[in-house]
């Protein structure tokens, strides 16, 4: 499974961490340097997993980097091109699923999107709730299980 992973730069150990447990083994993109204007939107149909860890709030058309840096905009996704089939996306930031993000992916044809409609938590220098919970999704994704079964309790899934 060809992974992106977009995150604010102050989380990008504990997200690299989290993923390389899962099985993952990539190079997070991170906010700064990148922002929402930079992002590589093209990127997104090259991979069969997307990973976003950023600052969410609800109803948010731009999710943010460290020192809110505007990081990703729902317009450069729908601008952006056709996903993968099968492309599954994991928001893991605050709020996700408050935001007009999931319906966003799956209008350029992702299968499936897992978000969280509450606050996340994570830890700069380790692994903490989130990313916890973001590698065990992961690793259910890689195994076969559905995004449905691969979503922690309380996480929305929109087809």
């Amino acid at each position: 499974m060809k992974a992106l992973v977009y995150c604010y730069k102050s989380s990008v150990l504990n997200n690299w961490l989290g993923l390389a447990l899962a099985g993952i083994m990539t190079r997070p993109l991170t906010c700064p340097p990148l922002t929402a204007e930079t992002f590589p939107y093209a990127r997104l149909a090259e991979v069969d997993l997307v990973y976003i860890a950023l600052h969410g709030t609800p109803k948010a058309r731009v999710l943010l980097g460290d020192a809110e840096i505007p990081a990703l905009d729902v317009e450069g996704i729908l601008a952006g091109p056709r996903l993968r089939d099968g492309t599954v996306v994991i928001l893991e930031g605050c709020y996700g699923a408050k935001t007009p993000f999931p319906r966003a992916f799956i209008e350029r044809g992702a299968t499936a999107v897992i978000s969280s409609g509450k606050r996340t938590w994570d830890k700069l220098r380790s692994l903490g709730p989130a990313g916890r919970l973001g590698s065990v999704m992961v690793r259910a994704l890689l195994h076969g299980a559905s995004p449905e079964a691969a979503a922690p309790e309380g996480w929305e899934v929109l087809m």
